[in-house]
Formats: structure tokens, C-alpha cells, sequence
């Protein structure tokens, strides 16, 4: 490894170790803040914001630290040369060093997730979950991600071996209707592998929203209720799917705990996600940065592998050990774009906010059930600058009841 490419290493790991700690100050200072301002909230939601910060900044670490131990220790050669065997094709080559990559990853994964996902959820009373179910949920995670990866992953690098120049651009451009694809397929059948969906269109509420959806011009979308109640006490509502497969899910939680006018202002909202394009907008747009992407990847990934002078063990980008260098330099470029996706995000919940209060016109349950939202998950009115930039998809939840009040109805 020559100096420059050390040089660079060791330059991004204080730059992250300062990123993590002027968060920190950051979120501090503004829990000061919030405590003068918002004299009601209780401290366990201080405290639940106080822990999950922690591991963020542990699994902020582990991102990068984790892929780059697999290179450096030669730990990924190694799987590699275990893979490949005595002249193993591609695909079982990859197939078998993804399967043992992807258990590594998940021990290496587990002590924080098991903390993070059920400890503390139900040490702050946010989760029904049985240690059963938590672990079904993370098998199941485990082989669908695992299965779906070491099937396709031999694609990419027989791209990568057959044109060494160009494979970026063509998996960049399979982006689009592979997210199409998968958008459409996704709500139909890997969605139900882990709950339960039931159907709501004849009692009152459901009649109600499929007026919503008929006012919005989308009646042919279906509605269901999916049954959340089994694992978490918070409330959530979403649109998803595209064409046929597009649909309205209310958790069953939402449902229980809001009254009709502000699950009607919940749905609403989700059904302006649909009408204001959001979803086929990040289908393109997704598509678009992904090749940017990839192209960012195979520019980073040579260099680095240049610069690395065989310290990894491989020296062809095509080398199945080089997974972990990809998955590296991925979490690298992705870490600096979520300020800009972040934005982008944020932007269509202000347009999506805005469609509900059009459609409903009714701000009182917009607000009633934007509270309602954010004091029984324990979440805070606000975060700080820093960490709303980098991290929330959605404005704060001050923000979106400053903008339920201000806003004057179309």
C-alpha cells in the first residue's frame, strides 16, 4: 500500500471520528435547548435519544471499518480462494463467498442490532416483539438479502471481467427497470414473507379512504392493514407499489391509536407521495444517481487497488475478494450523498404534507396526529442542523407542525 493511498485512510477515519463528535456536541447542545423549550418532554425520551446516538456512532464506525478489515487483514483473499476451489465458474464462486461474507457480516452486525432493535425498544416500552420474532425477522432479512446477492453477484463481475472499461455504465443503466421491477414486485410478494396484510374496504374507515383515493383519481388502489401490533407500539402509514401492485398499508397500531379524522390526514398524506410522482421520481432519479454512482465506484475502486500494490491479495477489480473493497468505497460515496437525497426527500414529505392538507381540509387532525406520532415513539421535536441534514428523510416534526399551522389551504 503506498503512502498516499495511507495517507488518504487515515485522513477519512479522523475525518469521520470528528464528524461523529461534533455531532455529538451537537445533539447535546440541542437537547439543552429542547429542555428549555419543551419543558414537558419527558427525560426517558432523552434518554432513548441519548442511547440511540451511541450506536449510531458505533454503526457510523463499523460501516467502513468492517470492509476495510476484510482487505487488509487478507481475510477476503482468503474467502476468495476457498470459493473458488478447484475451478469453480463464477457463479458458485460468488454464490459461496457472498453466503460466508454475508454470516460474517451478520455476527459482526448482531451485538449492536440486538441492543439497538429490541433491548432498548423494549427497555422504552416501543415494542412488542418477542425474542422469537426478532429473530424470525432477522433470519428472514438474513436470506433474502443473502440468497437475492449470491445469485446475482456473478452478473456484475462477469461485467466487470468481459468489459473492464464499461461494466458501470451497463449496470447503471439496468438501474431504472431493475427498481421498477422490484418497486412493482415487492409489496405483492416479499412483503407479506414478513407480516400479515388484511384487506380494509368495507367497514367505515375504509370507505372513507377509498373516497380519498377516488378524489385523488387513483380508486383502482388497494388498502390494507397490516398487523405491526406484533412487533412495535409505534404507528406508521405508507404507499408503495406501482401499476397494479400500488396500495395504501396503515399499521394496525396507527389504526388503534389514532382516531378516523387523523388516520383519514395519515392516509392522505401517503396517497400525495403517489400523486405527486414521488414514487416513480425516485424510481428515475434513483436510476440516474445510480449510474453516477457506479461510475464513481469503478473510478475509486482502480485507484484504490492501484495505490493498494497487492497489500489486499487481488489486483483485478474482478476478483471476487474484491467485494468488500466495492462495498467500501459504496458506503464512502453514499455517506457524502445523503445530505443531497436527504434534501431531496424532504422536499417531496413538504409536498406531500401539503397534498393532505389540500385533500382533507382539515389541519387540526394533521396536527393532532403529527403529535401523536413523535411523543409515543419518544422521538424529540427536532434534532440538530447537522444530523437533520446528513440523516432525516422527513422535515422534523417542529418543522411539519409549524407548516400544518402556517399553511394557507388551496
Amino acid at each position: 500500500m503506498d503512502r498516499r493511498l495511507s495517507l488518504s485512510i487515515i485522513l477519512f477515519f479522523i475525518f469521520l471520528l470528528l464528524f461523529i463528535t461534533f455531532t455529538l456536541i451537537s445533539e447535546y447542545k440541542n437537547m439543552e435547548n429542547l429542555r428549555e423549550e419543551y419543558p414537558n418532554i419527558p427525560e426517558k425520551a432523552y434518554d432513548y435519544r441519548k442511547s440511540n446516538l451511541n450506536i449510531w456512532a458505533i454503526n457510523l464506525i463499523l460501516k467502513f471499518l468492517v470492509p476495510f478489515l476484510f482487505l487488509t487483514t487478507g481475510l477476503s483473499k482468503r474467502i476468495g480462494i476457498f470459493s473458488q476451489g478447484s475451478g469453480r465458474n463464477l457463479f458458485w464462486t460468488g454464490f459461496i463467498y457472498v453466503i460466508i461474507f454475508s454470516v460474517i457480516d451478520l455476527v459482526l452486525a448482531l451485538p449492536t442490532n440486538f441492543y439497538s432493535s429490541f433491548i432498548l425498544k423494549h427497555r422504552y416500552g416501543l415494542s412488542n416483539q418477542s425474542l422469537y420474532r426478532w429473530l424470525e425477522i432477522v433470519l428472514k432479512n438474513f436470506i433474502i438479502n443473502g440468497l437475492t446477492f449470491s445469485l446475482l453477484i456473478w452478473f456484475p463481475y462477469y461485467l466487470m471481467y468481459r468489459t473492464p472499461n464499461r461494466w458501470w455504465l451497463y449496470l447503471g443503466i439496468l438501474a431504472i427497470p431493475v427498481i421498477a421491477f422490484v418497486t412493482f414486485i415487492s409489496p405483492m410478494y416479499i412483503d407479506p414473507i414478513f407480516n400479515k396484510y388484511t384487506p380494509i374496504e368495507d367497514d367505515v374507515l375504509g370507505i372513507e379512504i377509498r373516497m380519498l383515493l377516488k378524489k385523488s383519481g387513483i380508486d383502482d388502489a388497494e388498502i390494507y392493514r397490516v398487523d405491526k401490533s406484533r412487533d412495535t407500539k409505534l404507528m406508521n402509514a405508507y404507499m408503495t407499489g406501482v401499476f397494479k401492485s400500488k396500495r395504501i398499508v396503515l399499521w394496525d397500531t396507527t389504526m388503534d391509536k389514532l382516531d378516523k379524522e387523523e388516520v383519514l390526514s395519515v392516509t392522505a398524506h401517503e396517497i400525495g407521495h403517489y400523486i405527486k410522482g414521488h414514487i416513480w421520481r425516485s424510481i428515475i432519479l434513483g436510476g440516474l444517481f445510480y449510474i453516477f454512482l457506479m461510475f464513481l465506484i469503478y473510478k475509486t475502486s482502480n485507484w484504490i487497488l492501484m495505490r493498494s500494490k497487492g497489500s489486499f491479495g487481488f489486483n483485478r477489480l474482478y476478483d471476487i475478494a474484491s467485494i468488500p473493497l466495492m462495498i467500501l468505497v459504496l458506503n464512502l460515496y453514499m455517506f457524502f450523498a445523503s445530505p443531497i437525497i436527504n434534501a431531496n426527500s424532504r422536499q417531496m414529505e413538504r409536498e406531500a404534507d401539503a397534498y393532505e392538507i389540500n385533500l382533507t381540509q382539515n389541519k387540526e387532525a394533521s396536527i393532532s396526529s403529527m403529535l401523536k406520532l413523535y411523543e409515543e415513539s419518544l422521538s424529540l421535536p427536532r434534532t440538530s442542523t447537522i444530523f437533520k441534514i446528513w440523516y432525516h428523510s422527513h422535515p422534523t416534526p417542529e418543522e411539519r407542525i409549524e407548516f400544518f399551522s402556517s399553511y394557507e389551504k388551496d
